[in-house]
């Protein structure tokens, strides 16, 4: 789009009521998945996208793909999952992918990533199966491939230290022979499932020019939430990927889910800091009282814990109400709680 293109629309734009918490910002924050979505919705970006942060070679880049949003895998141990992209692609050396692009900071960090790629596999076995790529094969030959997988790919865009810091950006995980790494081996026994670690922070810190491809997108994908003039780099792809998340030129429906998504996570940050933070002062005062009693170091320590429980339950209280108030389901909620006093017992 043209800066005079970009004006005319942005005057047509401005009768509409710009969410408060999006107000002043020219581009949506792609940290928060309705942002991120849009910005890779267009098959196209989302195509570039893959073959760059993958690293394919000519002849061997993506050449067909589909894919879907939160789609809910069927597995219920431990719990119901939802993917952001869960991609399916064929490639130009007729190779059939099954990827996972997740933007997310978890628990567990490394059991969720192997977890998820082990049901990524069992799905991606089943699709393509299923596809007519496959099903065209005579009898003989589906049979004889019939425990034959395809490349599982997980991508997990971090905006935390997933990896040693003292590292590069970006890391991928395999399997290994250990008696093979021990003969100084270092080729992974197959490359059909691979982890793909991306440390956005890393990147900012040690990328400072933007030469390939994977560069542009990962300097959009770590800047576009504090910046307020991005490159486009003079390439039709970035420029409308911008556009979709550009806050004048956002649908009013995308606005308000990223409106509703920012102000719910960012008032329970807040309303749980402020509780802990409480809970740890009172927790002191009461620790002082029972450090007469049980021993100083030990009452203190007892008190400031008791306190900061007592302030993260006064916090997500807070917070549940706020997210109530902005037309999260009951259901929804008593999850929220559930997950919360789970995590307090442990």
């Amino acid at each position: 789009m043209s800066n005079t293109q970009r004006k005319k629309t942005q005057g047509t734009k401005l009768q509409r009521e710009i969410p408060v918490i999006l107000q002043g910002k020219t581009y949506l924050d792609l940290t928060y998945d309705p942002a991120f979505k849009a910005f890779l919705e267009e098959p196209e970006a989302l195509k570039d996208f893959l073959n760059s942060i993958l690293r394919l070679p000519e002849g061997r880049r993506i050449s067909t793909l589909e894919y879907t949003f939160e789609d809910p895998m069927k597995f219920r141990i431990p719990e119901p999952k939802t993917v952001i992209f869960d991609i399916h692609a064929w490639t130009e050396d007729e190779r059939f992918l099954d990827i996972e692009l997740q933007r997310a900071k978890h628990s567990f960090f490394v059991d969720r990533v192997l977890l998820y790629s082990a049901f990524l596999a069992i799905k991606g076995k089943q699709k393509m199966d299923d596809s007519p790529k496959f099903k065209s094969l005579d009898k003989n030959e589906r049979r004889r491939r019939r425990y034959q997988l395809p490349e599982v790919i997980s991508i997990w865009i971090c905006n935390f230290h997933p990896l040693d810091k003292s590292g590069d950006y970006r890391d991928t995980w395999s399997l290994y022979s250990e008696n093979a790494l021990s003969q100084g081996r270092t080729l992974p026994i197959s490359d059909k499932i691979k982890y793909i670690i991306v440390d956005l922070p890393q990147f900012v810190e040690i990328r400072k020019k933007f030469k390939s491809h994977e560069d542009k997108w990962l300097y959009l994908l770590a800047n576009a939430g504090s910046s307020e003039d991005l490159s486009d780099f003079g390439e039709a792809v970035f420029a409308r990927a911008l556009d979709r998340i550009r806050v004048d030129s956002a649908s009013d429906e995308l606005l308000k889910r990223q409106a509703k998504e920012m102000v719910t996570q960012d008032e329970w940050d807040v309303r749980i800091a402020d509780g802990v933070a409480l809970g740890r002062e009172e927790g002191v005062q009461q620790g002082i009282q029972q450090g007469i009693q049980q021993g100083i170091q030990q009452g203190i320590q007892q008190g400031i814990q008791q306190g900061i429980q007592q302030g993260k339950t006064q916090g997500l209280e807070d917070a549940l109400n706020v997210a109530k108030s902005l037309g999260v389901s009951d259901e929804v909620l008593q999850k929220i709680r559930k997950k919360f006093e789970t995590s307090c017992k442990h």
